[in-house]
């Protein structure tokens, strides 16, 4: 009988972020604050489903090291229903352990014996929960720092005897996520294999990676963020369930997980069609899609005087709009110019000749030069 050990991966679910960041709908609001504490126990019945023995969140569980007793408290006991060995949480860089209490000193009052915390830079193994694996962490003590915390596991003189080692750390890693300035706990690929541990489970990163939904023999994964929490995230909340064999090969498939979806869409229209492909487009994105909508391009005069209705309607069926339409214009017609120009005219003329042309730009423009006029 093979043995093999299935560990359910996430990272950066970010408990207590208020999103006060965007002129968002009070109801709205508490909808997405709502959200990311329904998808912890929807997390925790996922890895269940999937009879995972171990539940690792690597860093960034709550928004800030500073959170509500009852957020702290809700969090424990959403997370002390998981039905396997234990589950081990990471301090990341937003809910950094400084060593002087807070946050992590309530989560070890809270916490019962299944829960560990990985606020040490020491192996923890994990055999008394019938796991024959040994964690190596990475907590994050601050907000920012320029230098990882890997070297006390290059330090190790001995490493306990277990059939798994897997790391745990928060940060980036060099060529794979955004931080120009390197000072998120920068890592380099390299050095991460270099430790040779089985695998690695990384957070902060809120994209996964990789980016496929199953991976065969990765030394490292991000989860990314299981709830997406703005527009720059542009997928719809991932974790992982990653098997190691006895040899401790890593096969790492990816779940869909989040509840809202965050789309920010530029479109260039052409006339009705596309104006219509858009809505139906939208209808299906339904009430769980928050949408930034820029348009441009052209539309029937009919239509884009009532363009207002059609925004209202869209708005009816998403959670959340927010569009800009300031570059968007009437096409104009030959029929058009000559409704709104006195034959003869200057502008008549001018927008007729330009009309023959068909040079839809170079028309547009003198259209909107000659309104400013107007004014």
């Amino acid at each position: 009988m093979k043995i093999t050990l299935k560990i359910f991966h996430t990272a950066d679910l970010h408990l207590g972020m208020t999103f006060g960041n965007r002129p968002y709908p009070e109801g709205v609001r508490r909808r997405l604050i709502e959200a990311r504490y329904e998808t912890l126990e929807r997390l925790v019945e996922q890895a269940n489903e999937a009879q995972c023995q171990l539940f690792v969140v690597a860093g960034d569980l709550f928004h800030r090291a500073q959170m509500p007793p009852e957020a702290v408290v809700w969090a424990v006991e959403a997370l002390s229903r998981f039905q396997g060995g234990c589950v081990a949480i990471l301090p990341g860089n937003h809910d950094y352990d400084d060593g002087f209490g807070g946050l992590w000193k309530e989560m070890r009052e809270l916490a019962p014996d299944s829960l560990l915390l990985l606020t040490d830079t020491a192996p923890l193994r994990l055999q008394d929960y019938g796991i024959d694996a040994v964690l190596y962490p990475a907590p994050c003590h601050r907000k920012r720092s320029r230098e990882n915390r890997l070297s006390w596991i290059r330090e190790l003189a001995e490493r306990p005897p277990a059939k798994w080692h897997i790391g745990v750390a928060h940060g980036t890693v060099r060529g794979i996520s955004p931080d120009p300035e390197e000072q998120y706990f920068p890592m380099d690929e390299e050095e991460l294999l270099a430790l040779g541990l089985h695998h690695w489970c990384l957070g902060h990163t809120h994209v996964r990676y990789p980016d496929l939904d199953r991976v065969q023999g990765a030394g490292f994964c991000f989860s990314g963020t299981p709830e997406p929490d703005g527009f720059d995230c542009r997928h719809g909340g991932s974790a992982w369930v990653i098997t190691l064999d006895e040899g401790g090969q890593a096969e790492c498939c990816a779940l869909s997980t989040g509840s809202y979806r965050f789309m920010d869409l530029s479109r260039q229209l052409q006339g009705e069609a596309d104006l219509d492909n858009l809505a139906e487009e939208l209808r299906q994105a339904g009430r769980r899609a928050l949408v930034k909508l820029s348009l441009a391009g052209f539309l029937p005069e009919e239509r884009y005087r009532s363009r207002r209705l059609w925004f209202d309607e869209l708005r009816s069926n998403l959670l959340y709009l927010e569009e800009d339409d300031s570059t968007l214009a009437v096409e104009l017609s030959a029929e058009l110019i000559d409704t709104h120009f006195s034959a003869g005219s200057f502008p008549q003329r001018l927008l007729s000749r330009l009309a023959k042309k068909d040079d839809p730009a170079a028309l547009q423009l003198a259209y909107r030069l000659i309104g400013e006029v107007k004014k």
